[in-house]
């Protein structure tokens, strides 16, 4: 288990390439990245490459000693679009394979990384259950994840292996709508039983809540998956009920606007008391990284304003942990 050393960033919402824009900006935004104080690496996402400017230049433009946590989210989602059944918790047998080979070229991208770096620069790569959309059979959902999660963890992974909890399908206006959390937890059972190699688990803080639609569901989440001896990670984003970023939207709303903020969310739900809740009951130091994922909803935001998002939220989590320490004491 490594110890707290910084957070793990999910900048590329925030980065003007999300939004299509200039590479003069996305070099300019990296180059200010790299300036913030407190970050471990990055979350990044894994579609043919890690950036839409190919890896090379993602990887010239990190500084050397930043770690990367790859996700599959992105790919999963923008594949979902027009092939519903892509997932590896999909009954659509076709569909459940092809993830479980999207979920190779990670393996494969990862090996690329560590040997262009030599050293295992990936830190962990996240996946996601996605069952066929729309799909009602949550027990037949959990079966063709623990196989599909059985197979991944038989390759030989330099990184670690975690599963992020999505909303869940069996709640009413699901976003994402993947397992339930309790199926999630005993596929990394089975599938360890298996393979004898195990899996983590992830908790988003807007993931869990926009399951819950309310506040209190995320720490449920963290202590159910804590007492099942799995919990690893802990993300920060934000959701809103109104405003810019929807109402109970996976947007990635930034924190609630907090003393010193610069580029807070007026509607956010997240704040720094509630982070600091979370760490209380899992400190960064018992975790293998904890972190933020935040979205500039402003399309023609200017580089400075989606860098004060980020800063924002370092500067939150950091309030986070002092105020945690100060009422444990």
């Amino acid at each position: 288990m490594q110890k707290h050393a910084g957070f793990i960033v999910g900048a590329y919402p925030c980065a003007p390439s999300f939004h299509q824009r200039n590479e003069n900006e996305e070099t300019e935004f990296w180059r200010k990245l790299a300036d913030i104080p407190g970050i471990r690496g990055i979350e990044q996402p894994c579609l043919e490459t890690l950036h839409p400017y190919g890896d090379e230049w993602l990887f010239r433009h990190l500084p050397d000693e930043w770690d990367i946590v790859v996700t599959g989210v992105m790919e999963t989602m923008r594949r979902r679009g027009t092939l519903p059944g892509f997932g590896l918790a999909s009954e659509d047998a076709e569909q459940r394979r092809a993830c479980v080979g999207f979920y190779r070229h990670i393996f494969e991208k990862v090996e690329q990384t560590n040997t262009r770096f030599g050293r295992n620069k990936v830190l962990a790569v996240e996946l996601q259950s996605a069952p066929l959309a729309g799909t009602q059979n949550v027990s037949l959902a959990a079966r063709c994840f623990t196989e599909s999660l059985q197979e991944i963890l038989s390759w030989d992974w330099p990184c670690g292996l975690i599963i992020e909890h999505c909303d869940a399908m069996d709640k009413p206006a699901a976003r994402k709508g993947f397992l339930p959390l309790a199926h999630e937890l005993t596929a990394i059972a089975e599938a360890k039983a298996r393979t004898g190699k195990t899996a983590a688990m992830c908790i988003n803080w807007a993931r869990s809540a926009i399951e819950g639609r309310n506040t209190s569901l995320p720490l449920e989440h963290l202590q159910i998956s804590q007492q099942a001896g799995v919990l690893q990670a802990l993300m920060f984003s934000g959701t809103t009920r109104e405003g810019a970023y929807g109402d109970w939207q996976d947007l990635h709303a930034p924190f609630a606007p907090f003393a010193g903020s610069e580029a807070g969310c007026q509607e956010s739900l997240m704040t720094i008391d509630i982070a600091a809740e979370m760490f209380r009951h899992a400190s960064p130091e018992s975790l293998s990284f904890s972190g933020i994922k935040l979205l500039e909803i402003n399309a023609s935001a200017g580089v400075d304003h989606r860098i004060a998002i980020l800063q924002d939220g370092i500067k939150a989590m950091n309030l986070a942990i002092d105020k945690k320490t100060i009422t444990l004491k």
